[in-house]
């Protein structure tokens, strides 16, 4: 336990390029040491099948020589042989005393058989040599003889080199099988070993990424975020002494400093938005002020005067017997007196129709046949509370947008009903309609449609408009019961 802990010590007063160094060193001797392994086998195996083979080679190479030596002397004896058949058949004789040679007996490397059939082949070759003697030598009478000699002595010869032959293979098959059983075992030794050393790369891959590959991860991640603005990450864990440990520790001090600074800022930045919101409401203030004397000088102007002025137009024109024009005046003079009152921002759903109808009243006479305009609703939503002037910018901006192109046929329908406690009131024209997704809203609403929209939102209700070119507009409000300011 005690020399693991100094070694886990050293480890990490280690620089990172002598760690680097170690691993790498490691990796490569573990490498080198299976290359080498291999090596070794496959020269092992490569020299006892070179053995094997040699064996096999130099006594098929004297039984081709011998049997082209026997070859070139039936070609000598012939009696129409031709002239250079005695130089080619001493040729022959030398190219088999030649392979003779490398069938010379080793009482120390050969096994006992062979070493008898090579001394036999030995002794058989001199006599067969000295019978070649004569041969050459001798009286044309005795050559017969001496070819029936010869051949009989070849005979014997070849007999012994197919002996040695076979028994060369069947030595080389034993050693074979020896060596396939020695490869097997080897075979497993290696594959021992390459498990072994793959097992240790791991660990050295697994030391590599716990020393250096983690902390520069971590470091990355924690950079990342100060990139992004995220100051209260937690401190990086110092695992070593080397340069990464120091960076990380020198990271950890950087950004205790940000936190600092950045709190110190936000801070300061506190008190600078107290300061202008300060500043804001005494300017808020101010304006109110400004706009309270405003609207005392402006409200000394009697504001009946001009429903006054409307009422006495209308009774001129009922003395002229003119009733349209009476009753439209009629009309203005409630719409203007409606809009005047400043005291109610909510209203019941009867005063916001009846106001509707007043204006329906007033466009269908400047249209004529041009736009109809129909309003259906539940008389029993009569007393319903709804905000001011909702209904009139929708039919407005129907006209203006909608139908403001429109010959003949242009229809507007106003419906308001009562749908799971809560009221839904639509307005809808068969106008130009508009592509609700790529057109902006403010080429088809007013200010008074985007005020509708606040207004429903602070009252907790619902506004929303649909449409579709060449299919018209529809415009849903949708309103709680139990409407709250």
């Amino acid at each position: 336990m005690h020399v693991r802990n100094r070694f886990v010590d050293l480890w990490r007063n280690m620089s990172i390029r002598v760690k680097s160094f170690l691993l790498i060193s490691i990796l490569l001797i573990a490498m080198w040491v299976l290359v080498l392994i291999a090596m070794f086998q496959l020269r092992m195996l490569s020299e006892d099948s070179s053995i094997i083979m040699d064996d096999y080679i130099d006594v098929t190479e004297f039984m081709t020589a011998f049997s082209n030596e026997n070859l070139a002397l039936e070609a000598y004896i012939r009696p129409s042989a031709m002239d250079d058949a005695k130089s080619s058949y001493l040729d022959a004789m030398n190219e088999t005393d030649i392979r003779l040679k490398e069938l010379t007996p080793n009482i120390e490397t050969d096994v006992r058989n062979e070493y008898v059939l090579k001394q036999s082949i030995s002794h058989s070759m001199t006599y067969f040599r000295q019978t070649q003697e004569a041969l050459l030598n001798g009286d044309s009478d005795e050559l017969i003889e001496t070819y029936l000699s010869l051949s009989t002595q070849a005979a014997y010869i070849d007999g012994y080199a197919r002996s040695l032959l076979n028994l060369c293979m069947s030595r080389g098959n034993a050693q074979w099988q020896e060596i396939q059983s020695a490869n097997e075992k080897n075979l497993q030794r290696f594959i021992f070993l390459l498990f072994g050393s793959t097992i240790m790369m791991i660990g050295v891959l697994l030391i590599f990424t716990k020393s250096i590959l983690r902390p520069l991860t971590d470091l990355s991640r924690a950079a990342d975020r100060i990139r992004k603005g995220k100051y209260d990450g937690g401190p990086l864990p110092v695992r070593s002494n080397d340069e990464l440990g120091k960076a990380a520790a020198s990271f950890n001090k950087m950004q205790m400093e940000i936190n600092k600074t950045v709190s110190a800022l936000e801070e300061k930045s506190e008190m600078e938005r107290h300061l202008r919101e300060k500043e804001v409401r005494e300017a808020q203030m101010r304006q109110l002020l400004q706009e309270e004397r405003f609207a005392q000088l402006q409200s000394q102007i009697n504001p009946h005067f001009l429903f006054n002025i409307l009422s006495t137009i209308a009774a001129f024109a009922r003395e002229e017997t003119a009733p349209l024009t009476e009753d439209l005046i009629l009309r203005l003079s409630r719409f203007f007196r409606y809009s005047l009152e400043n005291d109610e921002r909510i209203v019941s759903l009867g005063r916001e129709i009846s106001l509707l109808k007043d204006y329906i009243e007033l466009q269908e006479t400047r249209y004529e046949d041009r736009i109809s305009m129909d309003v259906e609703w539940d008389e029993s939503l009569t007393d319903i509370s709804v905000p001011k002037f909702i209904l009139q910018p929708l039919v407005e901006n129907s006209i203006m947008h909608g139908l403001h192109e429109c010959i003949s046929g242009g229809r507007i329908r106003i419906r308001a009903r009562r749908f799971m406690e809560k009221i839904v009131i639509t307005v809808t024209d068969n106008g130009c309609g508009f592509d609700t997704k790529n057109t902006p809203r403010s080429a088809h609403t007013s200010i008074g449609i985007v005020n509708i929209a606040e207004r429903m939102h602070l009252v907790g209700g619902n506004f929303s408009i649909y449409s579709r070119p060449g299919m018209g507009t529809c415009a849903k409000i949708i309103i709680n019961e139990d409407l709250h300011e």
